[in-house]
């Protein structure tokens, strides 16, 4: 895992915590690398750790520390009908409490809405603190989690939101109740990689980062930049990324005569030397909670475009200082941001400047004390 401590520091005059967190997996994505993050660096801080997924191993795209106790459960699928719906989620409740039970916790944290319900009614008398990674505004959790949520939040110690934004949403629980704690991002090495190097010096890139799923509005983005494109020829589009719309999109880029100047990066293990061969961040998303992919590439040094989501990207981007905030589903103006950044050679290198300093703003040090105080009060 990169800009892990290696030190195992224990801080003064407080007692180990026995943490377990609870999620569906750790695959690629913004919640599991929080998740890991986390676990890494409480232990890190001579905490007592567990995480458990209800996903095998088979899914796992990060890695935790040896010193993690890790249980995998493999006890998620698809079921065929509701009624086995019903029942295989009382199995899996069944087997989530025993493997709670075996770890001793202090205090369980869990992440993602379903497994957060499954904690609360697997955790017996232990406190739960709840995480919320999406603005649950802008997309249900489907009829029957939404009302599992709104019964069993309440029973939880602490909810925790990712953004200010997200916390929003949760004003049918009491204010004391809730809590925001931004992602920590992680330092990266700031050298242009030599592997990239060579690419970059004959093409400006552009990089775009994130699940290819409706939320990530790849769809607009490729759209803002056929504007642009012919004006750029010089210019190409980097999409690094997986998931289930890669063909729809790389249809679309075709529809759109892109092909020339668009490529699909697929899942990197490491995306930093894309990021840092690349000249400029830009995301459609059409909603967020708190995005890795803009913190990740402030930490690689370069300026960022956003559409203004109703939570999130306003809470990491200084508008003008750092990046660019554009109106959610402007295609217009996400073309017209783009053409500004990629024309001026001078602002760009002005906000790549700024970008860095998201490493202080939103450093594993700073969130992880947050998290200790929340974890301290929350066994008590």
């Amino acid at each position: 895992m990169r800009g892990r401590v290696k030190a195992r520091l224990k801080f003064s005059g407080n007692q180990i915590v026995r943490i377990t967190f609870v999620t569906p997996s750790l695959a690629c994505g913004g919640a599991e690398r929080c998740v890991t993050l986390l676990a890494c660096g409480l232990l890190d801080r001579a905490h007592d750790v567990s995480v458990i997924t209800l996903y095998g191993k088979d899914h796992d795209f990060f890695k935790l520390h040896t010193g993690v106790n890790r249980l995998a459960l493999g006890i998620e699928g698809d079921s065929a009908t509701v009624i086995h719906g019903f029942a295989n989620n009382l199995r899996r409740l069944r087997i989530l409490r025993e493997a709670i039970k075996s770890t001793r916790p202090d205090v369980i944290v869990s992440h993602i809405h379903s497994t957060n319900v499954m904690a609360i009614l697997a955790a017996g008398r232990v406190p739960v603190i709840v995480v919320e990674h999406n603005d649950p505004g802008m997309k249900s959790a489907g009829r029957i989690w939404d009302t599992l949520r709104r019964r069993t939040y309440p029973r939880a110690r602490k909810l925790v939101s990712v953004s200010q934004g997200v916390n929003d949403q949760f004003s049918w629980l009491p204010q004391k109740q809730r809590i925001v704690i931004h992602n920590p991002v992680e330092v990266m090495d700031h050298r242009v990689s030599e592997q990239n190097a060579g690419d970059s010096a004959q093409r400006h890139w552009i990089a775009a980062m994130g699940r290819l799923t409706v939320q990530k509005g790849f769809d607009l983005l490729l759209s803002a930049f056929a504007k642009i494109a012919r004006q750029h020829p010089d210019w190409g589009l980097m999409i690094i990324g997986a998931g289930e719309l890669r063909g729809e999109l790389e249809e679309l880029t075709s529809r759109l005569s892109l092909s020339s100047q668009v490529t699909f990066a697929g899942l990197l293990a490491d995306p930093g030397p894309a990021l840092r061969s690349s000249k400029l961040f830009v995301m459609a998303s059409r909603y967020e909670g708190f995005p890795y992919a803009a913190l990740e590439a402030f930490a690689s040094g370069l300026p960022v475009i956003y559409t203004d989501c109703p939570s999130g990207p306003r809470e990491i981007i200084r508008d003008g200082v750092d990046g660019l905030l554009v109106p959610n589903g402007d295609v217009m103006a996400l073309a017209e941001a783009m053409d500004r950044l990629m024309s001026d050679s001078g602002e760009r290198e002005r906000m790549a400047t700024r970008a860095p300093e998201v490493l202080e703003r939103f450093s594993s040090e700073r969130v992880l004390v947050q998290w200790e105080e929340l974890l301290r009060n929350a066994r008590s």
